[in-house]
């Protein structure tokens, strides 16, 4: 784990660790953590979940989308919306109507929109890094902190083991993930969910 380092130094220092994975090493770790987030009863008792499309070796979701749908779960994805600096998030029930958006991450086209998280039993979110205490940091833009903002629900965060970092200095703005899911284990934070 890094010590406690600057937001900047650690988004650099995870963020290359995560793009030097092999595409093996990124399927293979992307499996175990999928694997065990199904496990979460948060997830079994979900019926309307957040999910992410994966960008630079995040962890691949995949299975947990499959899981979801197979499960008759309502799965949305985010999509940035440009000029308001949000997120809105689209219901998609298979891997048509998706095309590269905001930043190259692949987003829904069309389908059911909401624009606020209120709704939802389940956020899934993608991150840089992540501590023991639920910070997380992300790529700096603060879609997702505006966004969790009105989250009433759980907000889990799957991520690989050498994302967990000592500490990341939190700010008022930004919103803490209640568990994290790695390879290796399972970190519910101070600010549980359960």
């Amino acid at each position: 784990m890094l010590s406690p380092n600057t937001k900047e130094s650690i988004r650099r220092n995870i963020l290359d660790l995560r793009l030097q994975l092999s595409r093996e090493d990124l399927y293979r770790m992307s499996s175990l953590v999928q694997k065990k987030f199904l496990q979460l009863e948060e997830f079994k008792d979900a019926e309307r979940v957040a999910l992410y499309t994966s960008f630079k070796n995040e962890v691949l979701t995949e299975d947990i989308w499959g899981a979801a749908i197979e499960g008759g779960k309502e799965v949305f994805f985010p999509r940035v919306i440009n000029g308001k600096k949000g997120l809105v998030f689209i219901k998609a029930d298979n891997k048509e109507g998706f095309s590269k958006g905001a930043y190259n991450i692949s987003e829904p086209e069309g389908g059911v929109v909401l624009d606020e998280l209120s709704t939802f039993d389940l956020v899934v979110v993608p991150g840089i890094a992540f501590d023991m205490n639920g910070n997380r940091l992300g790529y700096g833009k603060g879609y997702y902190d505006m966004a969790l903002k009105t989250a009433g629900c759980c907000i889990s965060a799957p991520a690989f083991d050498f994302q967990i970092v000592d500490a990341i200095e939190s700010e008022p703005h930004d919103v803490r993930v209640h568990n994290i899911i790695t390879e290796k284990r399972t970190i519910i934070t101070e600010c549980s969910c359960i």
